[in-house]
C-alpha cells in the first residue's frame, strides 16, 4: 500500500478544499500520517484520523514553535489514543530565520537552542511512555554545529529504538551513521528536483530500502512534475517513482517496501 508517513493536513493550506484532498487520497486507497506542529494541529490530526479510515496521526511541538506555546505535558499526554502511531514533529531547528519568529525574539541562540533541548527531551519521555515512535524534525543553520549528530547523540543517550529523521537533508556519511542506529530516513519531494539534489539522490541510492520512509511534508516541497503548486498526499507516489529508478527497481517494489517499513516503525 501507498503511505505518505509525513503530511500536514491538519494545516491552514487545507481548509478551503481538505475534503477533496483526502477523497482523492480515498481513491488511491493510500494512508497518511498527519503531522501535529502544535497542540491545536496535533489536535485536528486526531480528529482526521478519527473521521477516515486511512489516516493516522502524531502528536507534537514542532521546535520553531517552543516560544510559541508551552509544552505542558499532560495535556499532550491527554491526546495520546488508538490512531496516534508517533510523536513529533520535534527534534531541533538551527536554520537562521526561526530564529526571529515571534517568540524567540529576545533570546539568544544559546537560549533557543537549550529551550528546544527541554522541549525535545519531553516529547522523548511522552514517546517512550507510550511506547510510540518518534518523528524527528532537523535542520541546519547555525556554524559549527550539525543538528542531525545532535539529534542522533540524544537518541542514542536516552536508548530510544524508534525513530525517523523526517525530510533528511544532510550527507550520505552522516545517512549511515542514523540508519546503522536502526533508525529510518524520511526522504520527500526535493529527490525529484533536477537541480541540486543530487546528494540526496545518492542517499536515496545507497541507503537500504528497507530504512527508507516516503514522504510529502505537503504542503511544502512539491515533487516534479507538480513542483511550485501546493503539495499534496497522493504526489508521495512521485517520489517513490523517482527512489525506483535510482535503485533500478519498480516502483511496486518501493511501494511495498516502504509501506512494509511504516508499519514496522509506526505499528500499523
Amino acid at each position: 500500500m501507498l503511505i505518505d508517513t509525513h503530511a500536514h493536513l491538519n494545516f491552514e493550506a487545507y481548509n478551503k478544499d481538505r475534503d477533496q484532498v483526502i477523497a482523492r487520497c480515498q481513491e488511491r486507497e493510500m494512508a497518511v500520517i498527519n503531522v501535529g506542529a502544535q497542540f491545536e494541529t496535533s489536535r485536528i490530526a486526531i480528529e482526521l484520523a478519527d473521521n477516515y479510515g486511512l489516516l493516522y496521526a502524531s502528536v507534537g511541538l514542532h521546535p520553531i514553535h517552543v516560544f510559541d506555546e508551552e509544552f505542558n505535558f499532560s495535556d499532550y499526554q491527554g491526546l495520546i489514543r488508538e490512531k496516534v502511531v508517533a510523536i513529533g514533529e520535534t527534534g531541533f531547528d538551527f536554520y537562521h530565520p526561526t530564529f526571529g519568529r515571534a517568540g524567540a525574539k529576545k533570546n539568544s541562540i544559546e537560549e533557543i537552542i537549550k529551550k528546544q533541548e527541554e522541549v525535545f527531551l519531553k516529547q522523548i519521555k511522552l514517546a517512550q511512555d507510550n511506547d510510540l515512535a518518534l518523528i524527528c524534525h532537523g535542520r541546519n543553520g547555525i556554524e559549527g554545529k550539525e543538528v542531525y549528530l545532535e539529534i542522533l547523540r540524544i537518541l542514542k543517550t536516552k536508548g530510544v529504538t524508534r525513530a525517523v529523521f523526517h525530510c533528511y537533508g544532510k550527507d550520505l556519511e552522516t545517512a549511515k551513521k542514523i540508519v546503522e542506529q536502526g533508525y529510518y530516513l524520511g526522504i520527500d519531494g526535493p529527490v525529484t528536483f533536477n537541480k541540486k539534489a543530487e546528494e540526496l539522490q545518492k542517499i536515496a541510492k545507497i541507503i537500504p530500502l528497507d530504512k527508507i520512509l516516503i514522504e510529502t511534508d505537503c504542503p511544502y516541497l512539491t515533487p516534479e512534475p507538480f513542483r511550485g503548486k501546493r503539495n499534496e498526499p497522493i504526489y508521495v507516489e512521485y517520489v517513490a517513482e523517482k527512489i525506483a529508478e535510482l535503485k533500478n527497481i519498480s516502483k511496486e517494489e518501493v511501494i511495498k517496501t516502504t509501506w512494509q517499513n511504516a508499519k514496522n516503525l509506526f505499528r500499523l
